[in-house]
């Protein structure tokens, strides 16, 4: 089977995902290519230490990489690509650049002309969505973790009040009440659904509504970071019907589905006439 490992090329950047919580969900792939790097980046060295040590993994030199020093470490990082070394990159857990360190480093290896490569896997994102039921067809809006402060949170929650896609944020365990709170008063009442502790020995996924989520947590800190996925707003009984079918025919026709295919198939769905989505479709062109 060694003959099938892939080994890291010099000069490159990998960026690897890890374990949420169960480390047998690491990827044969991300084994060779922590095994094989020259340099590992990454943002705890004591919980990268116990995944290597884990599977026995004593090549790579590791190096800190994390929000407090990114500015200082990642040109030190783009150097040693430079001069022929391969990196890389994980987080604490999951996949790098998603509300952990990493956007900064991949960013300056795009402007150095410095090749960068994902090696996917686990991604508290992800997860959390394939096990929401909320319907995803149209996307949905990612909102990282709010912020602390409860004024800025509330501003940053008040912009995406109707949003009619499902949100998605992360929050800390002492933070959870008052973001379900502040959750609950801007939005309303809305499905909502939480994983904690995912891929864990304790860990918990529930679909509830916001106002029993927040009487839950009321007084009491969640333990484990937590992932929030809540039903977008409702569509308001003043918004025209054309409101929804121009949305659907621009993304048609962003896919590249031709005017009169995606004409014919909006109609098929709403029952309205072909010809006059049609003529909408020659509008939203011209626009």
């Amino acid at each position: 089977m060694s003959e099938n490992k892939q080994r890291a090329e010099a000069g490159v950047l990998y960026v690897v995902a890890t374990p949420i919580g169960n480390l047998r969900d690491i990827t044969l792939r991300a084994l060779d290519i922590l095994e094989s790097a020259d340099i590992l980046a990454c943002e705890d060295t004591r919980t990268a230490l116990k995944l290597l040590n884990r599977f026995g993994i004593r090549g790579p030199k590791l190096v800190a990489y994390h929000e407090h020093n990114e500015n200082e470490r990642a040109p030190q990082l783009i150097a040693a690509l430079k001069q022929g070394q391969s990196v890389a990159l994980i987080s604490e857990a999951g996949t790098p650049g998603i509300s952990d360190p990493g956007a900064r480093l991949v960013a300056l290896a795009h402007e150095e002309g410095v090749p960068v490569r994902p090696v996917p896997g686990p991604s508290a994102l992800a997860a959390a969505l394939s096990v929401s039921g909320f319907d995803l067809r149209r996307g949905f809006l990612y909102l990282g973790f709010p912020p602390a402060k409860r004024g800025e949170r509330r501003k940053y929650l008040s912009e995406v009040a109707h949003e009619r896609r499902p949100l998605v944020l992360f929050e800390s365990p002492h933070r959870l009440a008052e973001t379900l709170e502040d959750l609950y008063e801007i939005l309303g009442e809305r499905r909502v659904f939480l994983a904690r502790e995912m891929t864990k020995r304790h860990e918990e996924y529930t679909l509830s509504e916001l106002s029993a989520l927040k009487e839950r947590f009321a007084g009491e800190e969640a333990r484990g970071e937590v992932t929030l996925v809540i039903e977008g707003a409702a569509k308001s009984r003043e918004e025209p019907e054309g409101v929804e079918v121009e949305e659907e025919l621009s993304r048609l026709l962003d896919e590249g589905v031709p005017l009169k295919e995606a004409s014919r198939l909006l109609a098929q769905r709403t029952g309205l006439s072909a010809k006059e989505i049609y003529r909408l479709g020659l509008k939203l062109k011209k626009s």
